[in-house]
């Protein structure tokens, strides 16, 4: 869990940070009449992907020319593991794993008007985990099937988080401009 509590900490930092950079382009775009609350869910998604990047590529050292290379491909791998041993490791890195897709896959049919279906935000972000366990696999970190699984599974709850939200508040003029739509004029 200590790794999950940095992840954190880096992220409230570099939220902060991204915030505080975009505040005079928010108040740029607000008197174009651009809606502040879409700004906003923008920016959140720049966030999530660049801390996932940060997370799974940019927090070891990268080279490009590594002494071995790690691939699993065998799915629930992890399950074996975690009967060989207490099972903590295990679940230190499963959950990170999930935890850290829930925002991508609330975030991205927010943004991406033609990823509000379900299929859609999944391809999305089963694309974007694939390029990533692929290019650990190049920088000498091992890549595994199970991650691919746990993102997987942490952006599907952040699409269902997506869809009960909306639910909740679609006749809500604040959602409607988060999603973007336009205001009706009479």
């Amino acid at each position: 869990m200590h790794r999950l509590e940095s992840y954190a900490r880096l992220a409230i930092i570099f939220i902060v940070i991204i915030s505080i950079l975009y505040l005079p382009i928010l108040f740029m775009l607000k008197k174009k009449g651009k809606k502040v609350l879409r700004q906003i869910c923008y920016l959140l998604l720049f966030c999530s992907l660049f801390l996932i990047l940060f997370a799974t590529i940019f927090y070891t050292p990268i080279s490009f020319e590594p002494e071995e290379y790690h691939i699993n491909l065998q799915p629930f791998k992890w399950v074996e593991e975690m009967k060989l041993t207490n099972g903590n490791q295990v679940i230190a890195e499963t959950i990170p794993n999930i935890i850290m897709f829930i925002p991508l896959g609330f975030l991205i049919p927010i943004v991406i008007k033609k990823a509000r279906k379900w299929h859609k935000t999944t391809l999305i972000v089963l694309l974007i985990t694939i390029s990533i366990e692929t290019f650990q696999y190049f920088i000498g970190r091992s890549s595994d099937i199970d991650d691919i699984i746990t993102n997987l599974l942490g952006g599907m709850i952040g699409y269902a988080m997506f869809k009960g939200v909306n639910q909740l508040f679609r006749n809500k003029k604040w959602w409607g401009k988060c999603l973007g739509r336009e205001e009706k004029r009479d």
